[in-house]
């Protein structure tokens, strides 16, 4: 490039200043011709490709000041504002018209089918029919009927005791008419139960007079034939939606009439009522919630035995006041109870009173209730307890002084619940069994010892209980646990331990120191069900009363252990053949151990009953 600028710019001057200058231009184009020749020949010697190199631009200032902090000014001057003010609010008009809501479509679920009718019957060992039906009407918002009949029974004898079968009849129809507020409910139920006073003392010699078929057997079972025939009646009128105030209401009468074999009946006639009101708000702003409430009550028997004819009754009142603060609801009243024992009045007061608190909502309540009353040992009550009682059995008032009752309740995530409690209570004539004998008796022991001591019994002596009364203290601890996981299995495990504290008995006759009992039930594709229930009793002890020149010693009694500790083994299993129709089959005392729950009176050993159920 350099080489061809020179020679342009010679010819230019040559033509410029004409021939002075050509000597001088051809000197000058000698120097150069040798010259550039040179430069040609090293630029092709060190000939290099163009080489670019691209990075980031970094600029740099070098020995530059830097300085980290912002610039403030420190002001030694403050300045303090104090001033008033106020704030005048103005309503502001406003209006709102709500946007019309469509209607959505609810899809509901399908409801499940029901079926009127529900049959079951079987047959099982100890010559044992059984059957059962259920008649029922389906959905009605007006009404409900129904149906309910039971038979059970037992025609073969326990090894060694003649005589000790039963029977059990039941049928019950009910119904309910719903009004728009108010329901009226009904009910007509007749009951009757067969029993034969089979206990037959240990070591017991049977005279020769009395000699059958079987040597041990009485002339016949009438000799020692129980019946016991009820007929109840009962109306309810009640209002189940509060309406204003939370007015709620409830009236009801009722007629139980029992019969026995041996000439004696009661008629047991009740009149119950209540209402209850919300009230005023609580004038310190304390209660989110208050209602008050009052329930009256009224029992007369008349009862007639073989020895006696009474006429009693107990006619009791409770005005309750209801409070809810948060998670606290509580309760205060009083029961008053008057005492009708043949006309001879005696008025009695008890505490009422208790809270419940949810300690961890939905998970952990506590509760805490004190009470007391006034009940009757009917002849109901007595033989419901004990279907062996003796025709003359006495009557009496139990007093309750007093019972207090504390629990917590609650659950372990959604598959777990449980419970656990202590009560104490005390308790004036609290009823116990024993029996009575007269004559001078040795008794053998259970277990056949006391060889040379001799029993002489006649099936004209009463092998039926009496009932001895006692004041008693009373304290139980109860523990309970439930679980179920989904509709396949659940379980159910409690314990009860019992403690009593007698002012003249060693013992609570029959009574065990504790319970345990277990119940499980696994469903297995709605087609196989299999339950397992084991009920276990702590020992328990019977007392036998002697005559002491025609006066019986109700202290001073003989003493038997009728067991120990024992557990009692029950499984069942069903399979439905469809949703109607299925057949089942139960095992009960698995162990085959007859042990005693009453003195003298052993049960069935190992039993089992099959049987088919229909639904329609």
């Amino acid at each position: 490039m350099k080489l061809k600028s020179v020679i342009n710019q010679s010819k230019h001057n040559s033509y410029m200043t004409g021939n002075n200058f050509s000597i001088k231009a051809l000197l000058l184009w000698s120097i150069m011709i040798t010259g550039s020749f040179g430069i040609v020949q090293a630029q092709r010697i060190l000939d290099i490709d163009e080489v670019r190199v691209v990075a980031p631009y970094e600029p740099t200032i070098s020995d530059a000041f830097k300085i980290n902090l912002n610039p403030g000014i420190d002001d030694t001057i403050s300045v303090e504002l104090d001033f008033d003010y106020s704030i005048q609010p103005i309503k502001a008009s406003t209006s709102f018209e709500p946007e019309p809501v469509s209607p959505a479509r609810m899809r509901g679920e399908p409801l499940q089918r029901l079926y009127r009718a529900h049959l079951r019957g079987g047959y099982g060992n100890y010559q044992t029919p059984y059957f059962e039906a259920f008649y029922n009407s389906l959905r009605n918002d007006r009404y409900s009927l129904g149906l309910h009949l039971k038979h059970l029974s037992s025609g073969e004898d326990i090894d060694d005791y003649p005589f000790s079968n039963y029977s059990h009849n039941f049928a019950n129809i009910y119904g309910t008419r719903f009004f728009r507020n108010t329901a009226l409910k009904a009910n007509l139920l007749y009951d009757r139960s067969v029993v034969h006073y089979y206990g037959i003392p240990y070591g017991a010699i049977i005279p020769e007079s009395h000699e059958s078929h079987n040597p041990l057997a009485p002339e016949s079972a009438g000799d020692i034939r129980q019946r016991y025939e009820l007929l109840s009646s009962g109306l309810d009128l009640y209002s189940h939606n509060s309406g204003r105030n939370g007015f709620e209401y409830k009236a009801g009468m009722g007629h139980n009439w029992l019969t026995n074999r041996h000439d004696g009946s009661e008629h047991h006639f009740t009149l119950t009522g209540g209402i209850k009101s919300d009230i005023a708000a609580d004038p310190f702003g304390l209660a989110d919630k208050q209602f008050f409430s009052v329930d009256f009550s009224g029992d007369y028997f008349y009862n007639t035995t073989p020895a006696d004819t009474s006429n009693t009754g107990i006619y009791a009142v409770k005005p309750i006041i209801n409070s809810s603060i948060d998670r606290l609801r509580f309760h205060i009243g009083v029961t008053l109870a008057v005492e009708d024992d043949n006309a001879n009045y005696q008025m009695r007061a008890y505490p009422l009173a208790g809270f419940e608190v949810d300690i961890i909502p939905d998970r952990m309540t506590a509760i805490v209730d004190l009470s007391g009353g006034l009940e009757r040992q009917s002849m109901y009550r007595l033989s419901e307890a004990n279907p062996f009682i003796s025709p003359s059995a006495e009557m009496r008032f139990s007093n309750i002084r007093s019972r207090l009752d504390g629990r917590i309740r609650g659950s372990i995530g959604d598959n777990i619940s449980y419970s656990l409690g202590l009560t104490h209570s005390r308790t004036d004539n609290y009823p116990l069994f024993g029996k009575f004998y007269s004559g001078h008796i040795d008794f053998p022991e259970k277990d056949g010892s006391n060889e040379n001591s001799e029993f002489i019994a006649t099936w004209d002596m009463d092998n039926s209980f009496g009932v001895i009364y006692d004041n008693v203290d009373k304290l139980q601890i109860h523990a309970e646990l439930l679980s179920e996981f989904g509709k396949r299995f659940s379980m159910r495990i409690r314990g009860d331990y019992f403690d009593y504290s007698l002012e003249n008995q060693q013992k609570a006759w029959h009574q065990p120191d504790y319970k345990l009992s277990l119940n499980m039930k696994y469903n297995i594709q709605d087609k196989i069900i299999l339950t397992a229930d084991l009920f276990g009793l702590g020992q328990t002890y019977g007392p036998v009363f002697l005559a002491d020149n025609g006066d019986f010693n109700h202290n001073q009694p003989e003493e038997f252990k009728l067991h120990d500790f024992f557990i009692d083994a029950n499984a069942g299993i069903e399979y439905r053949y469809t949703r109607r129709l299925s057949v089942f089959l139960n095992f009960s005392n698995l162990q085959n151990e007859s042990y005693e729950r009453w003195l003298h009176y052993p049960v069935q050993g190992f039993n089992f009953l099959g049987g088919i159920s229909y639904s329609f």
